[in-house]
């Protein structure tokens, strides 16, 4: 039996929130725990989690921020799993953790995928894709942001828009002078910039319809 401390949280209490950093995992001893992605109008509820379930596991078996957002539907009680504990029972058992990485790599992919295919524009869907990819994975530099390893072929792989359009839409980023490319190298100026060419994208699709 895995030992963690107890949290509990009232209706609407927000446990995490979309893109946070996790290092625990949770399970509910009591109550419901809504997993939401998007905010106001935009918010979709993803599950509705009981007693018995558990979550947050992917952030604490590879560091990467919350995928989703978890907010208490009613009285909750939680058993909270640190890292440590979860780490330690895992190492037990070698194969068990590599498939765990496995799996948690996959589910990421797919989760992102999922994010992409709802937006309806494909140039706002290569935006965000790279918007995600500089906020999880870039590094920082004097220059700006890296995304390294970066292809064309990935790009469209994960968002479903050709790979010809791909090379367009991330042309006329290089046009507005948002990112350079060498070699297998993407280097951002800013995501508050790209944020506001995805408003800007936005607004002109609605505006230029026929």
């Amino acid at each position: 039996m895995v030992e963690g401390m107890e949290k509990k949280l009232n209706p609407g209490d927000l446990l995490f929130d979309e893109g946070d950093k996790g290092d625990v995992m949770y399970l509910i001893r009591e109550g419901k725990i809504k997993i939401t992605k998007g905010k106001g109008e935009d918010e979709k509820v993803l599950a509705v989690l009981k007693e018995g379930d558990f979550f947050g596991e992917m952030a604490i078996i590879d560091g990467s921020p919350r995928s989703a957002s978890a907010i208490a539907a009613t009285p909750v009680s939680l058993l909270v799993i640190d890292k440590e504990t979860f780490t330690s029972k895992i190492k037990e058992n070698p194969l068990i953790e590599y498939v765990l990485e496995t799996l948690s790599r996959r589910l990421r992919t797919t989760d992102e995928q999922i994010r992409l295919l709802t937006i309806k524009s494909e140039e706002r869907r290569v935006v965000a894709y790279i918007i995600t990819k500089a906020k999880e994975t870039g590094k920082k530099t004097d220059q700006g942001i890296e995304i390294t390893p970066f292809s064309y072929e990935n790009v469209a792989y994960t968002t479903g828009v050709d790979e010809n359009k791909t090379k367009n839409y991330i042309g006329n980023l290089e046009k507005a002078n948002l990112i350079l490319l060498k070699d297998n190298t993407m280097l951002l100026k800013g995501i508050e910039n790209l944020d506001d060419y995805l408003r800007y994208i936005a607004l002109k699709e609605k505006f230029e319809k026929p």
